[in-house]
Protein backbone atom coordinates (compact mmCIF):
# COMPACT_ATOMS: atom_id res chain seq x y z
CA UNK A 1 0.00 0.00 0.00
CA UNK A 2 2.90 2.29 0.81
CA UNK A 3 4.27 1.79 -2.70
CA UNK A 4 0.87 2.47 -4.21
CA UNK A 5 0.50 5.69 -2.24
CA UNK A 6 3.94 6.74 -3.43
CA UNK A 7 2.99 6.02 -7.04
CA UNK A 8 -0.17 8.11 -6.84
CA UNK A 9 1.71 10.93 -5.12
CA UNK A 10 4.38 10.94 -7.84
CA UNK A 11 1.73 10.99 -10.55
CA UNK A 12 -0.22 13.74 -8.78
CA UNK A 13 2.81 16.02 -8.66
CA UNK A 14 3.76 15.32 -12.26
CA UNK A 15 0.25 15.72 -13.63
CA UNK A 16 0.02 19.21 -12.10
CA UNK A 17 2.53 20.21 -14.78
CA UNK A 18 0.21 18.84 -17.47
CA UNK A 19 -2.74 20.73 -15.95
CA UNK A 20 -0.74 23.95 -16.32
CA UNK A 21 0.51 23.07 -19.82
CA UNK A 22 -2.97 22.46 -21.23
CA UNK A 23 -4.22 25.72 -19.72
CA UNK A 24 -1.46 27.59 -21.55
CA UNK A 25 -1.95 25.58 -24.75
CA UNK A 26 -5.59 26.64 -25.05
CA UNK A 27 -5.42 30.08 -23.42
CA UNK A 28 -5.72 31.80 -26.80
CA UNK A 29 -9.15 30.20 -27.36
CA UNK A 30 -11.41 32.69 -25.55
CA UNK A 31 -8.72 35.38 -25.90
CA UNK A 32 -8.64 35.19 -29.70
CA UNK A 33 -10.88 38.19 -30.42
CA UNK A 34 -9.10 40.27 -27.77
CA UNK A 35 -5.78 39.22 -29.35
CA UNK A 36 -6.97 40.56 -32.72
CA UNK A 37 -7.50 43.96 -31.12
CA UNK A 38 -4.32 43.96 -29.02
CA UNK A 39 -2.01 42.97 -31.88
CA UNK A 40 -4.00 44.73 -34.64
CA UNK A 41 -4.25 41.62 -36.77
CA UNK A 42 -6.71 39.23 -38.39
CA UNK A 43 -7.52 35.50 -38.56
CA UNK A 44 -4.62 34.47 -40.77
CA UNK A 45 -2.07 35.83 -38.27
CA UNK A 46 -3.96 34.33 -35.32
CA UNK A 47 -3.75 31.02 -37.16
CA UNK A 48 0.01 31.47 -37.42
CA UNK A 49 0.21 32.06 -33.64
CA UNK A 50 -1.48 28.76 -32.88
CA UNK A 51 0.08 26.88 -35.80
CA UNK A 52 3.57 27.93 -34.70
CA UNK A 53 2.84 26.86 -31.13
CA UNK A 54 1.42 23.50 -32.18
CA UNK A 55 4.10 22.92 -34.85
CA UNK A 56 6.81 23.36 -32.22
CA UNK A 57 4.84 21.01 -29.97
CA UNK A 58 4.54 18.37 -32.70
CA UNK A 59 8.18 18.68 -33.74
CA UNK A 60 9.28 18.01 -30.16
CA UNK A 61 7.27 14.84 -29.65
CA UNK A 62 9.75 12.28 -31.00
CA UNK A 63 12.84 13.81 -29.33
CA UNK A 64 10.86 14.40 -26.13
CA UNK A 65 9.75 10.79 -25.98
CA UNK A 66 13.30 9.61 -26.48
CA UNK A 67 14.69 12.12 -23.94
CA UNK A 68 12.08 10.97 -21.43
CA UNK A 69 13.50 7.45 -21.78
CA UNK A 70 17.07 8.71 -21.45
CA UNK A 71 17.05 11.60 -18.94
CA UNK A 72 13.97 11.02 -16.78
CA UNK A 73 10.68 12.89 -16.23
CA UNK A 74 11.67 15.19 -13.34
CA UNK A 75 14.29 17.15 -15.26
CA UNK A 76 12.15 17.33 -18.36
CA UNK A 77 9.00 18.50 -16.55
CA UNK A 78 10.94 21.17 -14.65
CA UNK A 79 12.36 22.52 -17.90
CA UNK A 80 8.92 22.39 -19.51
CA UNK A 81 7.38 24.58 -16.81
CA UNK A 82 10.17 27.16 -17.12
CA UNK A 83 9.50 27.45 -20.87
CA UNK A 84 5.74 27.75 -20.25
CA UNK A 85 6.19 30.52 -17.70
CA UNK A 86 8.58 32.46 -19.94
CA UNK A 87 6.32 32.12 -22.99
CA UNK A 88 3.17 33.21 -21.19
CA UNK A 89 4.93 36.21 -19.61
CA UNK A 90 6.28 37.30 -23.00
CA UNK A 91 2.85 36.88 -24.58
CA UNK A 92 1.26 38.91 -21.78
CA UNK A 93 3.70 41.82 -21.93
CA UNK A 94 4.06 41.85 -25.72
CA UNK A 95 2.37 44.47 -27.86
CA UNK A 96 3.43 43.40 -31.37
CA UNK A 97 3.07 40.32 -33.53
CA UNK A 98 6.75 39.31 -33.31
CA UNK A 99 6.79 39.26 -29.51
CA UNK A 100 3.47 37.42 -29.35
CA UNK A 101 4.71 34.83 -31.83
CA UNK A 102 7.88 34.26 -29.78
CA UNK A 103 5.77 33.84 -26.66
CA UNK A 104 3.51 31.25 -28.27
CA UNK A 105 6.56 29.36 -29.58
CA UNK A 106 7.99 29.16 -26.05
CA UNK A 107 4.62 27.91 -24.82
CA UNK A 108 4.77 25.27 -27.56
CA UNK A 109 8.21 24.14 -26.34
CA UNK A 110 7.06 23.82 -22.74
CA UNK A 111 3.84 22.09 -23.71
CA UNK A 112 5.73 19.73 -25.99
CA UNK A 113 7.94 18.54 -23.14
CA UNK A 114 5.12 17.79 -20.71
CA UNK A 115 2.61 15.06 -21.61
CA UNK A 116 5.04 12.35 -22.66
CA UNK A 117 7.09 12.80 -19.52
CA UNK A 118 4.02 12.35 -17.34
CA UNK A 119 3.29 9.11 -19.21
CA UNK A 120 6.92 8.02 -18.86
CA UNK A 121 6.66 8.55 -15.10
CA UNK A 122 3.48 6.42 -15.13
CA UNK A 123 5.41 3.63 -16.83
CA UNK A 124 8.10 3.87 -14.14
CA UNK A 125 5.74 3.81 -11.16
CA UNK A 126 2.70 1.71 -12.17
CA UNK A 127 2.21 -1.81 -13.55
CA UNK A 128 1.53 -2.09 -17.28
CA UNK A 129 -2.11 -3.10 -16.67
CA UNK A 130 -2.83 0.36 -15.26
CA UNK A 131 -1.20 2.33 -18.07
CA UNK A 132 -4.41 2.86 -20.04
CA UNK A 133 -6.32 4.04 -16.96
CA UNK A 134 -3.56 6.43 -15.91
CA UNK A 135 -3.32 7.80 -19.44
CA UNK A 136 -7.05 8.53 -19.36
CA UNK A 137 -6.80 10.15 -15.92
CA UNK A 138 -3.88 12.28 -17.13
CA UNK A 139 -6.01 13.38 -20.06
CA UNK A 140 -8.84 14.14 -17.64
CA UNK A 141 -6.59 16.37 -15.53
CA UNK A 142 -5.45 18.22 -18.63
CA UNK A 143 -9.11 18.69 -19.49
CA UNK A 144 -9.69 20.40 -16.16
CA UNK A 145 -6.80 22.74 -16.99
CA UNK A 146 -8.43 23.45 -20.32
CA UNK A 147 -11.74 24.11 -18.59
CA UNK A 148 -10.03 26.88 -16.60
CA UNK A 149 -8.98 28.42 -19.92
CA UNK A 150 -12.63 28.95 -20.95
CA UNK A 151 -15.06 30.97 -18.83
CA UNK A 152 -12.68 31.62 -15.87
CA UNK A 153 -10.06 33.00 -18.26
CA UNK A 154 -12.66 35.13 -20.06
CA UNK A 155 -13.81 36.59 -16.74
CA UNK A 156 -10.21 37.31 -15.73
CA UNK A 157 -9.54 39.11 -19.01
CA UNK A 158 -12.71 41.18 -18.54
CA UNK A 159 -11.95 42.17 -14.93
CA UNK A 160 -8.14 42.30 -14.70
CA UNK A 161 -7.04 42.88 -18.27
CA UNK A 162 -4.61 41.20 -20.63
CA UNK A 163 -1.29 41.88 -18.90
CA UNK A 164 -2.38 40.95 -15.39
CA UNK A 165 -4.09 37.75 -16.56
CA UNK A 166 -1.19 36.35 -18.55
CA UNK A 167 1.66 37.47 -16.29
CA UNK A 168 -0.28 36.17 -13.27
CA UNK A 169 -0.60 32.75 -14.89
CA UNK A 170 3.15 32.84 -15.66
CA UNK A 171 3.90 33.49 -11.98
CA UNK A 172 1.76 30.53 -10.88
CA UNK A 173 3.53 28.33 -13.42
CA UNK A 174 6.89 29.31 -11.95
CA UNK A 175 5.68 28.16 -8.55
CA UNK A 176 4.61 24.80 -9.94
CA UNK A 177 8.06 24.44 -11.55
CA UNK A 178 9.74 24.82 -8.16
CA UNK A 179 7.46 22.20 -6.58
CA UNK A 180 8.06 19.68 -9.37
CA UNK A 181 11.84 20.20 -9.33
CA UNK A 182 12.01 19.64 -5.58
CA UNK A 183 9.51 16.84 -5.00
CA UNK A 184 9.02 14.66 -8.10
CA UNK A 185 10.99 11.40 -8.25
CA UNK A 186 11.49 9.56 -11.52
CA UNK A 187 10.91 6.08 -10.07
CA UNK A 188 10.37 4.26 -6.75
CA UNK A 189 13.27 3.95 -4.34
CA UNK A 190 15.26 0.84 -5.08
CA UNK A 191 13.88 0.42 -8.60
CA UNK A 192 16.39 -0.78 -11.16
CA UNK A 193 17.83 2.05 -13.22
CA UNK A 194 20.25 1.63 -16.08
CA UNK A 195 23.31 3.88 -16.09
CA UNK A 196 23.00 6.70 -18.61
CA UNK A 197 25.61 5.12 -20.91
CA UNK A 198 23.58 1.89 -21.06
CA UNK A 199 20.20 3.44 -21.83
CA UNK A 200 18.93 3.16 -25.41
CA UNK A 201 20.27 5.74 -27.81
CA UNK A 202 17.55 8.17 -28.82
CA UNK A 203 18.00 7.65 -32.55
CA UNK A 204 17.85 3.88 -32.22
CA UNK A 205 14.71 3.95 -30.04
CA UNK A 206 12.98 6.27 -32.50
CA UNK A 207 13.91 4.15 -35.52
CA UNK A 208 12.55 0.98 -33.94
CA UNK A 209 9.34 2.70 -32.80
CA UNK A 210 8.75 4.15 -36.26
CA UNK A 211 9.32 0.75 -37.87
CA UNK A 212 6.47 -0.74 -35.78
CA UNK A 213 3.03 -0.68 -37.53
CA UNK A 214 1.20 -0.44 -34.20
CA UNK A 215 2.92 2.88 -33.54
CA UNK A 216 1.58 4.35 -36.78
CA UNK A 217 -1.88 2.96 -36.22
CA UNK A 218 -1.93 4.82 -32.91
CA UNK A 219 -0.68 7.97 -34.63
CA UNK A 220 -3.56 7.98 -37.13
CA UNK A 221 -6.11 7.34 -34.37
CA UNK A 222 -4.74 10.39 -32.57
CA UNK A 223 -4.80 12.39 -35.82
CA UNK A 224 -8.50 11.68 -36.37
CA UNK A 225 -9.74 12.19 -32.81
CA UNK A 226 -7.48 14.78 -31.16
CA UNK A 227 -7.05 17.09 -34.17
CA UNK A 228 -10.68 18.31 -34.28
CA UNK A 229 -10.75 18.78 -30.50
CA UNK A 230 -7.63 20.99 -30.63
CA UNK A 231 -8.82 22.98 -33.65
CA UNK A 232 -12.12 23.84 -31.99
CA UNK A 233 -10.93 24.52 -28.45
CA UNK A 234 -7.51 26.10 -29.02
CA UNK A 235 -8.52 28.79 -31.55
CA UNK A 236 -11.41 28.55 -33.97
CA UNK A 237 -14.34 27.42 -31.82
CA UNK A 238 -14.83 30.74 -30.02
CA UNK A 239 -14.79 33.04 -33.11
CA UNK A 240 -16.93 30.52 -35.03
CA UNK A 241 -19.58 30.53 -32.31
CA UNK A 242 -19.52 34.32 -31.92
CA UNK A 243 -19.42 35.26 -35.59
CA UNK A 244 -21.04 32.38 -37.47
CA UNK A 245 -23.47 31.18 -34.76
CA UNK A 246 -24.03 34.72 -33.36
CA UNK A 247 -23.53 33.61 -29.75
CA UNK A 248 -22.56 36.03 -26.99
CA UNK A 249 -19.03 35.74 -25.59
CA UNK A 250 -20.41 34.09 -22.46
CA UNK A 251 -22.46 31.56 -24.44
CA UNK A 252 -19.48 30.75 -26.68
CA UNK A 253 -17.17 30.16 -23.72
CA UNK A 254 -19.88 27.97 -22.16
CA UNK A 255 -19.98 25.82 -25.32
CA UNK A 256 -16.19 25.50 -25.32
CA UNK A 257 -16.43 24.49 -21.69
CA UNK A 258 -19.02 21.86 -22.62
CA UNK A 259 -16.58 20.33 -25.13
CA UNK A 260 -13.98 20.06 -22.39
CA UNK A 261 -16.44 18.79 -19.75
CA UNK A 262 -17.52 16.06 -22.17
CA UNK A 263 -13.88 15.01 -22.59
CA UNK A 264 -13.24 15.11 -18.85
CA UNK A 265 -16.41 13.21 -17.91
CA UNK A 266 -15.85 10.45 -20.46
CA UNK A 267 -12.10 9.96 -19.83
CA UNK A 268 -12.48 7.54 -16.87
CA UNK A 269 -14.86 5.35 -18.88
CA UNK A 270 -12.41 5.23 -21.78
CA UNK A 271 -9.70 4.22 -19.29
CA UNK A 272 -11.86 1.41 -17.91
CA UNK A 273 -12.62 0.24 -21.45
CA UNK A 274 -8.90 -0.02 -22.19
CA UNK A 275 -8.34 -2.08 -19.03
CA UNK A 276 -11.42 -4.34 -19.14
CA UNK A 277 -12.17 -4.74 -22.84
CA UNK A 278 -8.95 -4.22 -24.83
CA UNK A 279 -10.36 -6.04 -27.85
CA UNK A 280 -12.87 -3.21 -28.31
CA UNK A 281 -10.20 -0.51 -28.68
CA UNK A 282 -10.01 -0.55 -32.46
CA UNK A 283 -13.78 -0.65 -32.94
CA UNK A 284 -14.18 2.23 -30.48
CA UNK A 285 -11.76 4.38 -32.47
CA UNK A 286 -13.61 3.67 -35.73
CA UNK A 287 -17.08 4.36 -34.34
CA UNK A 288 -15.91 7.54 -32.61
CA UNK A 289 -14.33 8.87 -35.81
CA UNK A 290 -17.45 8.12 -37.89
CA UNK A 291 -19.74 9.84 -35.39
CA UNK A 292 -17.32 12.78 -35.20
CA UNK A 293 -17.40 13.25 -38.97
CA UNK A 294 -21.21 13.20 -38.91
CA UNK A 295 -21.38 15.79 -36.10
CA UNK A 296 -19.05 18.22 -37.88
CA UNK A 297 -20.83 17.82 -41.22
CA UNK A 298 -24.24 18.39 -39.60
CA UNK A 299 -23.17 21.58 -37.81
CA UNK A 300 -21.29 23.08 -40.76
CA UNK A 301 -23.96 22.27 -43.36
CA UNK A 302 -26.92 23.51 -41.33
CA UNK A 303 -29.08 25.66 -43.62
CA UNK A 304 -30.68 28.95 -42.65
CA UNK A 305 -27.85 30.29 -40.51
CA UNK A 306 -27.72 29.52 -36.81
CA UNK A 307 -27.97 25.82 -35.87
CA UNK A 308 -30.46 24.73 -33.17
CA UNK A 309 -29.09 24.52 -29.65
CA UNK A 310 -29.54 20.73 -29.62
CA UNK A 311 -27.24 20.41 -32.66
CA UNK A 312 -24.57 22.64 -31.07
CA UNK A 313 -24.74 20.81 -27.74
CA UNK A 314 -24.57 17.41 -29.45
CA UNK A 315 -21.62 18.57 -31.54
CA UNK A 316 -19.81 19.83 -28.42
CA UNK A 317 -20.31 16.58 -26.54
CA UNK A 318 -19.23 14.39 -29.48
CA UNK A 319 -16.11 16.49 -30.12
CA UNK A 320 -15.17 16.21 -26.44
CA UNK A 321 -15.79 12.46 -26.45
CA UNK A 322 -13.53 12.13 -29.47
CA UNK A 323 -10.77 13.93 -27.59
CA UNK A 324 -10.98 11.54 -24.64
CA UNK A 325 -11.25 8.45 -26.86
CA UNK A 326 -7.95 9.38 -28.51
CA UNK A 327 -6.01 8.06 -25.48
CA UNK A 328 -6.63 4.59 -26.91
CA UNK A 329 -3.95 5.51 -29.45
CA UNK A 330 -1.27 5.54 -26.75
CA UNK A 331 -2.28 2.14 -25.44
CA UNK A 332 -2.09 0.65 -28.94
CA UNK A 333 1.46 1.98 -29.31
CA UNK A 334 2.46 0.84 -25.81
CA UNK A 335 1.29 -2.69 -26.57
CA UNK A 336 3.25 -2.78 -29.83
CA UNK A 337 6.56 -1.60 -28.35
CA UNK A 338 8.83 -2.82 -25.51
CA UNK A 339 9.13 -0.57 -22.42
CA UNK A 340 12.60 0.73 -23.27
CA UNK A 341 11.26 2.60 -26.28
CA UNK A 342 7.87 3.50 -24.79
CA UNK A 343 8.62 7.22 -24.76
CA UNK A 344 9.72 7.27 -28.40
CA UNK A 345 6.60 5.38 -29.51
CA UNK A 346 4.33 7.68 -27.51
CA UNK A 347 6.04 10.66 -29.12
CA UNK A 348 5.27 9.41 -32.63
CA UNK A 349 1.62 8.89 -31.68
CA UNK A 350 1.30 12.34 -30.11
CA UNK A 351 2.40 14.02 -33.32
CA UNK A 352 -0.81 12.91 -35.04
CA UNK A 353 -3.47 15.13 -33.51
CA UNK A 354 -1.28 18.23 -33.44
CA UNK A 355 -0.10 17.81 -37.02
CA UNK A 356 -3.77 17.63 -37.97
CA UNK A 357 -4.50 20.79 -35.96
CA UNK A 358 -1.59 22.74 -37.47
CA UNK A 359 -2.70 21.97 -41.03
CA UNK A 360 -6.35 22.71 -40.30
CA UNK A 361 -5.59 25.97 -38.45
CA UNK A 362 -3.54 27.34 -41.35
CA UNK A 363 -6.10 26.31 -43.96
CA UNK A 364 -8.96 27.85 -41.96
CA UNK A 365 -7.07 31.12 -41.42
CA UNK A 366 -6.10 31.40 -45.09
CA UNK A 367 -9.65 30.61 -46.22
CA UNK A 368 -11.17 33.25 -43.93
CA UNK A 369 -8.72 35.83 -45.24
CA UNK A 370 -9.59 34.86 -48.81
CA UNK A 371 -13.27 35.48 -48.08
CA UNK A 372 -12.38 38.98 -46.91
CA UNK A 373 -13.70 41.04 -43.98
CA UNK A 374 -10.80 39.76 -41.85
CA UNK A 375 -12.97 36.91 -40.59
CA UNK A 376 -15.14 39.43 -38.74
CA UNK A 377 -18.50 38.14 -39.91
CA UNK A 378 -20.18 34.83 -40.67
CA UNK A 379 -19.07 34.64 -44.30
CA UNK A 380 -16.43 31.99 -44.80
CA UNK A 381 -16.47 30.24 -41.44
CA UNK A 382 -18.49 27.20 -42.49
CA UNK A 383 -16.59 26.48 -45.74
CA UNK A 384 -13.27 27.21 -44.01
CA UNK A 385 -13.90 24.76 -41.19
CA UNK A 386 -15.10 22.06 -43.60
CA UNK A 387 -11.46 20.96 -43.82
CA UNK A 388 -11.84 19.34 -40.38
CA UNK A 389 -14.23 16.47 -41.29
CA UNK A 390 -12.08 15.78 -44.35
CA UNK A 391 -9.04 15.31 -42.11
CA UNK A 392 -10.98 13.11 -39.69
CA UNK A 393 -11.93 10.88 -42.61
CA UNK A 394 -8.29 10.73 -43.74
CA UNK A 395 -7.18 9.61 -40.29
CA UNK A 396 -9.92 7.00 -40.11
CA UNK A 397 -9.02 5.50 -43.50
CA UNK A 398 -5.35 5.26 -42.56
CA UNK A 399 -6.17 3.69 -39.19
CA UNK A 400 -8.40 1.10 -40.88
CA UNK A 401 -5.79 0.37 -43.57
CA UNK A 402 -3.00 -0.22 -41.03
CA UNK A 403 -5.30 -2.37 -38.92
CA UNK A 404 -5.97 -4.63 -41.88
CA UNK A 405 -2.25 -4.86 -42.61
CA UNK A 406 -1.50 -5.84 -38.99
CA UNK A 407 -4.29 -8.42 -39.05
CA UNK A 408 -2.88 -10.03 -42.21
CA UNK A 409 0.60 -10.07 -40.68
CA UNK A 410 -0.72 -11.53 -37.42
CA UNK A 411 0.86 -8.75 -35.27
Amino acid sequence: MRGLRGAWAAWGLAVSAYFVAVFHRTSLGVASLEAERRFHTGPSVLAVFVAAQLAVYAALQIPTGAMADRFGPRRMLSAALVFLAAGEALFGWGTNVGTALAGRALVGIGDGLTFLNVLRLVQNWFPAARYGLLTALTSLTGGVGQLVSTEPLRVSLSHFGWVATFTGSAAITTGVAVVVALLVRDRPDGAARLPLRDRPRMSRAVRHAMATPGTWQGMWAHFALTGPFVVFTALWGYPFLVRAEHDSGQAASFTLGLVVVSAVASAPFVGMLIVRAPRLRSATVKVSALVLVAAWVLLLSWGGGRAPIAVVVGFACITGLGGSTSVIAFDLAREANPPERGGAATGVVNIGGFACAVCADLIIGATLSAFGHGGRDAVGYRPAMAVVPVMIALGLVQFWRLGRRRARAGT
